[in-house]
């Protein structure tokens, strides 16, 4: 599938770049950014004015609901939130109830999440386990 976003604030800090230009991607790769390779036809066209273009963002400390809150939302609510806001990874801590404080839940979580959407989740698990006051 070919996709060219017209008219976009381009944004790549690796590459020092900041301006509108259009992006041409073919088969989930950039092949071309400003002008349109001879041939890109047929091709899904998005036009990205007065939006920005950039790189996936990520989250380093996204509060989740599960394991333990889920009557607030659901891990996959959070997930579609996160990627409708540009977000393509996030680290949620262990603050959970129960906590990540076992092997066990991490992987859970991450099990969980491999089969929701395309966001990548690193969990971040408890260096001790919960203690009862």
């Amino acid at each position: 599938m070919k996709l060219l976003i017209k008219n976009g604030r381009l944004i790549d800090p690796r590459n020092k770049l900041d301006a509108v230009q259009d992006l041409c991607i073919a088969e989930g790769k950039i092949v071309a950014i400003g002008s349109i390779p001879t041939g890109f036809a047929n091709c899904l066209v998005i036009d990205a004015k007065d939006c920005v273009v950039c790189p996936g963002l990520v989250d380093l400390s996204a509060r989740l609901r599960e394991p333990g809150l889920e009557y607030k939302a659901t891990l996959e609510s959070e997930l579609d939130a996160a990627a409708a806001g540009g977000i393509t990874s996030l680290a949620c801590p262990p603050d959970t109830d129960p906590p990540l404080d076992e092997p066990g839940l991490v992987e859970m979580l991450k099990h969980r999440t491999k089969s929701l959407n395309h966001i990548h989740v690193y969990p971040i698990g408890a260096l001790t386990p919960e203690t009862k006051r």
